[in-house]
């Protein structure tokens, strides 16, 4: 018999688990890891290993922000 995993962030993270198995070799940091395989988990596209590229420190400059107080909308 087939047991499924119910519980969504088990789901979640042996999802993201599976997308970083699959995933070819990439140039990402963790941060920037984090949030490709967000976008393959949400588009099931893997090609965006492939098309997505970080500059001017993205990540970076949205912590900054957030830190000082920018609100998301």
């Amino acid at each position: 018999m087939i047991e499924f995993i119910k519980d969504p962030k088990m789901i979640e993270t042996k999802s993201m688990e599976m997308i970083e198995s699959i995933m070819s070799e990439h140039v990402f940091n963790e941060q920037e890891l984090k949030v490709v395989k967000r976008v393959i988990h949400t588009t099931a596209d893997f090609e965006y290993q492939d098309i997505i590229r970080f500059k001017n420190d993205p990540i970076e400059e949205v912590m900054k922000a957030i830190k000082e107080g920018c609100g998301i909308d």
